[in-house]
């Protein structure tokens, strides 16, 4: 199976509708699951926003390595825990990109899938 595929299959047991989306990013040409994100905690708590995420990981293997880039739209723009990459438009739609892989949370995971991935999500939402 696909990275974008296992990506998809994997929030669509969490209760998401991921769809895949391809086009031009800040990271290059790639493939980029979205889906509908309503935020529970943070600045931006009660919003729903669209989240993508990036596929890149798929050069070095998922879930082993997990994706590095979120893009999120409309786009924000996060004051507090690092530097937005640029705002760009694929699918239709604008967005921003954030670099905010995991790190250490990835690699201190016992089960790496994106109910792992989504708890890392919270965590940036908490931050932005």
């Amino acid at each position: 199976m696909s990275v974008d595929g296992k990506i998809v299959a994997e929030l669509q047991a969490l209760g998401y509708t991921p769809e895949v989306v391809e086009g031009e990013t800040v990271a290059g040409n790639q493939r980029v699951v979205t889906f509908n994100y309503a935020i529970p905690v943070g600045r931006f708590r009660g919003e729903t926003r669209t989240v993508g995420v990036s596929t890149q990981c798929e050069a070095v293997g998922y879930p082993e390595t997990p994706p590095h880039w979120i893009f999120i739209s409309p786009p924000i723009t996060d004051t507090r825990d690092g530097a937005n990459h640029g705002v760009g438009n694929f699918g239709g739609r604008d967005w921003v990109a954030l670099s905010r892989p995991p790190g250490a949370f990835w690699d201190r995971a016992e089960h790496k899938e994106m109910s792992t991935y989504m708890e890392h999500l919270l965590r940036v939402w908490k931050q932005i």
